[in-house]
């Protein structure tokens, strides 16, 4: 259900009432163990498969690798669709955390310095500014993060038109 609102904000036409705190955090009990709100299993796994259909809709040959942390950072749920790179988990891991840690999407992140020499000036602080991490956010309370990595979303390349024919000077 977030995910959709995360991903594609636009693909949410349908009217559906709004995740409560309770419905997408860990139990009471569990709450009291870890002394926090964490994002569920379940909601997790929701959040991962609207992630990979929004992929798999926008470019049917693609595919995607999802992570979802909790707020301690620790992986609750992550997936991955056939054919995807090893770069791929290592790339949407760095993008939940990311959101995780700034607490806003890494896209806003990336276009805060906006430049590549602002961002590499960055890179010793570990910050992986790319595009693809979310915070997620449930009633004011972050309960954890998303990211999604993965071939670009993009449309399939149309076939190369063949090169027209230089015409040929009169007489050769």
């Amino acid at each position: 259900m977030l995910a959709a609102v995360l991903v594609a904000p636009h693909a949410w036409a349908q009217a559906t009432a709004p995740a409560t705190l309770a419905q997408v955090t860990m139990s009471a009990d569990a709450t009291r163990r870890a002394h926090l709100q964490e994002v569920n299993v379940e909601t997790a796994r929701k959040l991962a498969d609207a992630c990979i259909a929004y992929s798999k809709a926008a470019n049917p040959n693609g595919g995607a690798t999802v992570v979802v942390v909790g707020p301690s950072g620790n992986v609750v749920f992550a997936m991955r669709t056939d054919g995807q790179i090893p770069n791929n988990f290592d790339s949407a891991f760095e993008k939940a955390k990311m959101a995780l840690y700034m607490r806003q999407p890494t896209r806003a992140i990336a276009n805060r310095w906006g430049s590549p020499e602002a961002a590499l000036a960055r890179a010793p602080l570990n910050l992986y500014l790319v595009e693809g991490g979310y915070p997620i956010i449930v009633e004011d309370m972050m309960i954890g993060a998303i990211g999604v990595g993965g071939p670009p979303i993009q449309p399939p390349a149309r076939p190369a038109q063949p090169a027209a024919a230089a015409p040929q000077a009169p007489g050769r």
